[in-house]
């Protein structure tokens, strides 16, 4: 496929259809200077597909200093790529700059700011914003009868319901949002349901229910492109594995998700895998290495705004060096667990097998 535009083209096309990893084949070779702003943009894409979250933001911005600023379009498509891409690694500030950005093009699509605002909002665990701002646009999506929308605001929907502590209301949502992909066909969709129903079956005590769901996710994502997933399903099951007692189970899935996500520098999901390895050393009753998991995780959750994973790690290192008569210490950093979850609106502290 000689011919740059038809190049662009296909990649883009195969992008949208699940296979990123063939995309960047056709972005390998060079184009014209007036193209190169948007094959940087679309090799973004093709690397945020796979997981790849920090090189696809160094996509964009190059994007961003060769596209000429008429072309709306693009510009709005690389900004917005940059907000999104910023959420998902847990940087809201970067996030929003980006978005702001993308609202200042002429011609910016609103309704699609709009999703992505309440996105941001979910990522700073503002929760109750959030929802306020997604069932609207759930009932725009029923009445226009777009599964695959209604498969995605369901998914959101369903996560911020289990963060503020609406448990059968979050699984009801989840099971719905899997029907919807599944009228879709949205095999990727399908598989983050799967996710949000295994996490939140797995929360509340379901486990036979979790560990079917993680599996059938991972079964969807067995040999794809997407690293992110494939790394999400091996923790996901490598927790219902923890609380059923199998750790040595769990801490081989841990340690291939653990891989995985340091392979595309996703620091904030590594620290969910930290604090999952320091669960398995603490239920050997292995404290010292308990306690080096979870101040790996404190850090790596320091660099994001994951006000979950900060609460989660400050309580389990408090449990530890609890355990290890540093009591006064221990005391004061479980006091500061239970604020910042109550100044946030979550239920984590209260959350025994999350």
């Amino acid at each position: 496929m000689s011919d740059p535009f038809s190049r662009l083209e296909a990649a883009r096309e195969l992008c949208a259809d699940g296979r990123p990893d063939r995309a960047l084949g056709l972005l390998s070779a060079a184009v014209p200077a007036d193209l190169e702003g948007e094959r940087r943009l679309v090799r973004g894409e093709a690397l945020r597909g796979i997981g790849y979250f920090e090189k696809a933001m160094a996509e964009y911005r190059a994007a961003l200093g060769l596209l000429d600023s008429r072309d709306r379009d693009l510009v709005f498509e690389a900004w917005f790529a940059l907000a999104r891409c910023a959420r998902s690694l847990g940087r809201v500030a970067e996030a929003r700059k980006a978005l702001a950005r993308a609202r200042a093009v002429p011609g910016a699509d609103r309704e699609t700011l709009a999703l992505e605002d309440a996105l941001v909002l979910r990522a700073e665990s503002r929760h109750r914003a959030a929802l306020k701002a997604l069932v609207p646009m759930l009932a725009a999506a029923k009445r226009r009868r777009d599964a695959g929308a209604e498969g995605f605001l369901l998914w959101a929907i369903a996560g911020s319901r289990r963060f503020s502590g609406d448990l059968s209301g979050s699984h009801r949502d989840f099971k719905a949002s899997l029907s919807a992909f599944r009228r879709a066909n949205d095999a990727e969709g399908e598989a983050y349901a799967l996710f949000g129903l295994g996490g939140i079956a797995r929360l509340r005590g379901l486990f036979a229910e979790a560990r079917a769901a993680y599996a059938e996710a991972g079964k969807l994502l067995k040999g794809g492109p997407d690293l992110f997933g494939r790394a999400y399903a091996h923790c996901g099951l490598a927790n219902v594995q923890r609380q059923l007692g199998l750790l040595a189970d769990a801490e081989r899935n841990y340690r291939a998700s653990y891989k995985l996500y340091a392979g595309i520098g996703d620091r904030v999901d590594l620290a969910f895998v930290d604090w999952g390895l320091g669960q398995v050393h603490q239920r050997r009753g292995e404290l010292a290495p308990a306690e080096s998991r979870y101040r790996a995780a404190l850090s790596g959750f320091a660099g994001g705004s994951e006000d979950r994973g900060l609460v989660l790690a400050r309580k389990s290192l408090a449990e530890i060096l609890h355990a290890r008569g540093r009591t006064k210490e221990a005391e004061k950093l479980f006091d500061s667990a239970v604020s910042l979850a109550r100044r946030s609106g979550l239920t984590a502290h209260l959350e025994p097998y999350t």
